[in-house]
């Protein structure tokens, strides 16, 4: 990658089990960020591999990612951004729902809008807005989700044509809504799930989404649809305690 802004270690001779691969347009990370890496620890013998590509678009670096991490054959893709700070034992997690559902070939962790008030990076239909009906800890299926914690069974790679990552500024997925804006994480979910695989989100990888120009952390509100009780989980009434 000679005359590329990359940094990273990617073992050489053998195949990869994971890399985590980071599209980075140079701004600083947090220190949090740097201790949520260090407690990523992966399944037990799965070699990992980083690769950092900084200062390209989005789209480029992600492309050039996949590109390398084809090269080494590698088995799953993390793509983590440098703005989103993953809970510890998150790639263990992600790794699990994969390898226990063989027809989800992409899982991701769920972050926030950098919005008043924020909104969950989860879709379910094109143009209809953040995707809220779930709760904490479950793991259910999207139609597209933000790449900022996303791993990928590389075998999907097998059934999709590049680029991979594109971002048509005015693309439609609905002929009934022209000129709505797909971004790169989008159009990669649209194409997997075109190929017949399903994308999947797991509720309880909950990641802060940092702003460098604020300093502020953006998270899921806790008064928001996941974290409310559902009806068996809520308390009895005093009236109905009384009455028992």
């Amino acid at each position: 990658m000679a005359g590329l802004a990359s940094y990273g270690c990617l073992p050489e001779g053998t195949s990869i089990g994971v890399l985590i691969g980071m599209a980075s347009n140079g701004r600083l990370i947090t220190p949090e960020m740097v201790v949520a890496m260090s407690m990523q620890p992966p399944p037990p013998h799965l070699i990992t591999g980083f690769l950092c590509i900084k200062g390209k678009p989005v789209e480029d670096a992600r492309e050039l990612v996949v590109e390398e991490a084809l090269k080494h054959k590698t088995k799953y893709l993390w793509f983590v951004d440098d703005d989103t700070i993953p809970p510890p034992n998150t790639l263990r997690r992600l790794i699990y729902i994969l390898e226990n559902n063989p027809d989800g070939l992409v899982a991701g962790g769920v972050y926030v809008t950098k919005t008043d008030p924020p909104s969950p990076v989860l879709f379910r239909g094109p143009g209809l807005g953040s995707f809220w009906r779930w709760k904490v800890n479950d793991v259910f299926e999207v139609t597209s989700m933000g790449a900022g914690c996303m791993l990928i069974n590389c075998e999907v790679f097998k059934h999709l044509t590049p680029p991979y990552f594109p971002w048509p500024k005015t693309f439609s997925t609905d002929s009934q809504i022209p000129s709505i804006s797909v971004s790169e994480d989008v159009s990669f979910c649209n194409a997997v799930r075109g190929a017949g695989y399903k994308v999947v989100a797991h509720g309880g990888v909950l990641c802060d989404h940092f702003e460098v120009s604020t300093g502020r952390t953006f998270q899921l509100p806790l008064d928001s649809y996941p974290y409310q009780p559902t009806l068996a989980e809520q308390p009895q009434s005093e009236t109905q305690q009384d009455s028992e």
